[in-house]
Order: C-alpha cells, then sequence, then structure tokens
C-alpha cells in the first residue's frame, strides 16, 4: 500500500488543526487587543497583545495555504491533461475543503476547549 494515500490527507488535517488553533488564539488575543486598548495601566499587556495577535493571524494564513496546498496534492486528476484550466476546478475545490475543515476543527477545538474550563 502507497503511505502517501495516508500521510498526505493526514499531513492536510493537522494543517487544518494547527490553523484552527492559531485561529482561535487570534481572536482571544484580538479581543484581549481591543479590550486593553487605552488604558495606561495595561499598556504592557495591550503591547504584547498586538504582537500576539498579529504572529497568529499571520500563523493563520500560512497555515491555511500549505493545507490548500496539502489537498491540492489529496485531489489527483487522473484523466485531465495538465495545465491552469484542468486544474481551475481541483484548486477551488482544495480551497473549500481547507476552509471548511478548519472552520469545523475550529469549533470543534472551541467545544472542546470550553468543557475544559
Amino acid at each position: 500500500m502507497d503511505n502517501s494515500r495516508i500521510l498526505r490527507p493526514a499531513i492536510a488535517a493537522i494543517l487544518m488543526v494547527l490553523a484552527a488553533n492559531c485561529f482561535l488564539k487570534y481572536l482571544w488575543w484580538t479581543a484581549c487587543y481591543s479590550a486593553w486598548q487605552g488604558i495606561p495601566k495595561l499598556a504592557t499587556q495591550w503591547r504584547a497583545a498586538g504582537t500576539h495577535a498579529s504572529f497568529n493571524g499571520w500563523s493563520v494564513i500560512v497555515l491555511e495555504f500549505a493545507s490548500i496546498a496539502a489537498v491540492f496534492t489529496v485531489l489527483r486528476s487522473r484523466s485531465s491533461p495538465p495545465g491552469f484550466l484542468s486544474n481551475s476546478p481541483r484548486l477551488i475545490l482544495s480551497l473549500l475543503i481547507a476552509v471548511a475543515g478548519t472552520a469545523l476543527f475550529a469549533l470543534a477545538l472551541s467545544w472542546m476547549k470550553q468543557g475544559l474550563q
């Protein structure tokens, strides 16, 4: 059995989980940044929250592009010739699967994190 048939979807799922976790962290740090803005006593925490929010926001973008690429490699087109037009539906489907997967993982992670508190 070909290991890439198992490995590539697993990598795509792991990238989606990481992107979902970074998205939830981004939302948290953005809320903290917004809440602490303008409070002189919390100026240091406010700056740190902005840095954390920015880092997690960019992490979501990078991980989402990586998961789209991973899903794209999973969805092979056997019958169509290589080219932009033949790969466009595959790219669009990869984008939809990766975004939907990340959203579902974010929902599941938020439920799990709320249950742990």
